[in-house]
């Protein structure tokens, strides 16, 4: 199985099924399910479901919109497409649907080669991320991984920074996504909490995986409350903090009530939040309808 974290190291170096979308999205109980749900701006990274948007990205993308998710994260921007669908035309493609793509999971060249080259691919990737209809841009992988020197740690958030400003030319957002390497210490400081206080909140913010850090035995909730303001979206998952796993929604050990009280309304400290689920206990199909019927029907998920 492929490894999210090697496969945007990759792409960044180069740059259910008919039973769920079938006649029992139909019912008149499903109907009311979904006005209910009609405020809840739950999203997916269709990271999620790599296998069968490889397959058939058309019928994956129909069955997501069946199950109720309106906004969508990508990734795997290749040769200027979505998926294979031209930036244009997979905006289209989702509008149809009900859908919208608000954020892209990325990498950069620029990490590796400080060119003018490389700074050219960067904005040819947020010219094509706009059109599809986006407002996040998010650097997906760790790309300080075998720093051993705060002075790498450092310059890596000067980088971060002249990207947040050129996505800012954009009319985007850029944000970073964590997994565990940054929580190894560094000179006895935790590289990520240096990322956190050394770049300009206005031109940068963090996409915190919760189940990463959970795993990483990082305090979760208490980055969110050290650093308000910081973390404008979220990837929810939940894990088991003992064998590393992804377990199913409210399975695991993320205290996600806890979590979904800190962020009663929607842009008060929050702007959007991303399911990501990468191991399953049926398909993934079924595992991501069951994270959709999760927070839909749990009364501290609020919007």
């Amino acid at each position: 199985m492929i490894n999210r974290r090697n496969f945007f190291k990759q792409s960044g170096a180069a740059l259910c099924t008919a039973a769920l979308a079938g006649a029992s999205l139909h019912t008149p109980l499903h109907a009311a399910a979904q006005r209910k749900a009609a405020n809840k701006q739950i999203g997916l990274q269709l990271y999620s479901l790599r296998a069968d948007m490889g397959r058939d990205a058309d019928a994956t993308l129909k069955a997501v919109a069946g199950m109720g998710y309106k906004l969508l994260e990508s990734y795997g921007y290749n040769r200027r497409t979505f998926f294979g669908f031209t930036p244009a035309d997979f905006n289209k493609q989702l509008a149809g649907l009900g859908m919208r793509m608000t954020s892209s999971h990325t990498g950069f060249g620029v990490y590796a080669d400080d060119s003018a080259q490389a700074w050219d691919a960067l904005k040819q990737n947020m010219e094509d991320t706009k059109t599809a209809g986006a407002k996040w841009i998010v650097q997906a992988g760790y790309p300080g991984g075998r720093f051993t020197k705060l002075d790498e740690v450092k310059r890596l958030s000067e980088t971060f920074n002249r990207i947040g400003e050129t996505a800012k030319s954009f009319a985007l957002k850029f944000a970073y996504h964590n997994h565990t390497e940054e929580f190894a210490p560094i000179e006895h400081k935790i590289p990520y909490q240096q990322y956190i206080e050394q770049t300009d909140k206005e031109l940068v913010t963090f996409q915190m995986d919760i189940g990463h850090v959970a795993n990483a035995m990082g305090d979760y909730i208490g980055y969110l409350l050290k650093y308000p303001g910081r973390f404008s979206v979220l990837h929810i998952r939940d894990t088991d903090i003992q064998t590393k796993a992804a377990t199913e929604f409210g399975e695991g050990d993320v205290r996600m009530k806890e979590l979904f009280d800190l962020f009663p309304r929607q842009g008060e400290g929050l702007e959007d939040y991303f399911v990501e689920q990468e191991e399953y206990a049926s398909t993934p199909l079924e595992s991501v309808k069951k994270c959709y019927d999760y927070l839909d029907k749990a009364a501290f998920v609020r919007w």
